[in-house]
């Protein structure tokens, strides 16, 4: 699978800054089915393809058109699920969710759906639409932040929402446990990423899964120089490496490592750090 994420603070600008790293963001064939998420007037929209492709289709494609400075994008490699309500990213109000791992569990392990909708207040489940594991994890998440309040908080601070999350995570991994997928029978999550619009996490819980890339965005001016200064084009971009030779570069061109078991929290004004997964 394929996802990319992104923040930016000038979205008309933001093509022109994807430029250098545009072959990083395609994801390669065969695709069975990619959405694309994006926030604009303070709105969550979806563009979800369910038709399988055969040849590589660029996530970043549909941004020629649309202005927004956050996004959440991604392809499905293969699965029996198809259809739109299974095609990620997700979305609840001013949240949206997309997960690498997982999306076909509730097929292998049907006994797991149970025992996450249970934890999951009537309300929320009524906005579960598909069939997939990663889904009932966005709205177990959403469950989290309804506990404390802060389902509504256009400014939640990131850390509150690493802390919901790696506390989904828990939960998901205990019922896990009972069922007995630990050691070589695991269940592997994959890489996260969520957003209410404002701030992004972007997480890298499980060492089994693909890497996951950041590269902070710029746009160069006349003599190839990045812009400084308040004005200046600012943004940050995660991508997960693919295995058909399109992988962002570790350490080069700006790419870097996150480590496993790690998220990136990105504020409101760009600001990003990283921190351990775990509270």
């Amino acid at each position: 699978m394929k996802l990319i994420a992104m923040m930016c603070n000038q979205p008309q600008r933001l093509v022109a800054a994807l430029a250098p790293v545009r072959a990083a963001l395609q994801a390669p064939p065969p695709v069975s089915r990619w959405g694309l998420g994006y926030v604009q007037g303070g709105d969550v929209l979806l563009v979800r393809t369910p038709r399988a492709s055969t040849t590589a289709i660029d996530l970043a494609a549909p941004l020629s058109e649309i202005k927004t400075d956050c996004m959440i994008a991604q392809a499905v490699r293969d699965g029996t699920l198809g259809g739109t309500d299974n095609t990620p990213p997700f979305r609840f109000r001013r949240w949206m969710y997309a997960q690498t791992g997982m999306l076909e569990v509730t097929q292998e392990l049907p006994e797991l759906a149970p025992r996450l909708l249970e934890q999951i207040p009537e309300y929320l489940r009524r906005n579960i639409k598909g069939r997939t594991c990663s889904e009932l994890i966005f709205h177990l998440f959403l469950s989290m932040l309804h506990d404390e309040g802060n389902i509504d908080d256009p400014n939640l601070p990131p850390v509150a929402t690493r802390r919901a999350l790696a506390a989904t995570l828990r939960v998901v991994t205990v019922e896990l446990e009972k069922l007995g997928r630990t050691g070589e029978n695991a269940v592997v999550f994959g890489n996260v990423a969520l957003s209410n619009g404002r701030s992004m996490v972007v997480a890298h819980p499980d060492p089994s899964s693909e890497p996951l890339r950041l590269r902070r965005l710029w746009v160069t001016n006349e003599r190839g120089e990045p812009e400084r200064g308040p004005d200046a084009f600012r943004g940050v971009l995660f991508v997960t490496a693919s295995d058909n030779g399109t992988n962002p570069p570790a350490n080069e061109n700006g790419f870097e490592d996150v480590f496993s078991r790690h998220t990136v929290l990105v504020s409101r004004d760009l600001q990003v750090t990283l921190a351990d997964l775990a509270p």
